[in-house]
């Protein structure tokens, strides 16, 4: 069965940077409640700059975990092409 991958790109001014850490915390229980695996990644020289990932068994399992919105920036797992 292949997987799919959503990711969002989010620009964090350094006034809502605690925030933003805070909101994670909450975001990363979700995702683990859905069973949908959950990365972010800061850009090494662009302070504020992130990239999220979910990665899960399907659109519906991503949906979930995005609070019942329909991500728009998935990738379809693919084996050997």
């Amino acid at each position: 069965m292949s997987r799919v991958l959503a990711t969002t790109e989010r620009h964090v001014h350094a006034h809502a940077r605690e925030a933003y850490f805070a909101a994670l915390q909450q975001r990363r229980v979700d995702f683990e409640e859905a069973h949908v695996h959950f990365w972010v990644f800061e850009h090494a020289t662009e302070d504020g700059r992130f990239i999220e990932f979910a990665e899960g068994a399907d659109v519906v399992a991503l949906t979930s975990a995005l609070s019942g919105s329909t991500p728009t920036n998935v990738w379809r797992e693919v084996q050997g092409g």
